[in-house]
């Protein structure tokens, strides 16, 4: 009996989640101009992460047109998506910018 308990601890163990590579995370970047301001330059950004390119530009749209905006305003800007890993190339920069908020947003390792 202490035999089989001991075996339902260990696989229990086993079976925690582990944190997922945060290279694995996409990041999506929306920069608006607001053309109400009046400010010239002014600009505001939105970001989301997600596990896939789709949940990160979802994620970015849901904050943009739920701050302030329509959803429309939202598409028709500057929008930029890439995954959280350096080795991207060109679009590097996203990982650069956000590195540190995946992990803390995300929990990932």
């Amino acid at each position: 009996m202490t035999t089989i308990v001991a075996l339902g601890v260990i696989q229990g163990t086993r079976a925690e989640p582990q944190a997922a590579q945060c290279s694995s995370f996409y990041i999506s970047e929306i920069n608006l101009v607001s053309t109400a301001d009046g400010e010239a330059g002014h600009v505001q950004t939105f970001v989301g992460f997600g596990p896939s390119k789709e949940e990160a530009e979802k994620s970015a749209l849901g904050w943009c047109s739920h701050i302030r905006f329509d959803l429309e305003t939202c598409l028709n800007s500057d929008r930029l998506t890439a995954r959280n890993s350096p080795s991207d190339g060109g679009d590097a920069a996203l990982h650069l910018k956000y590195m540190k908020a995946v992990a803390r947003i995300t929990g990932c390792s």
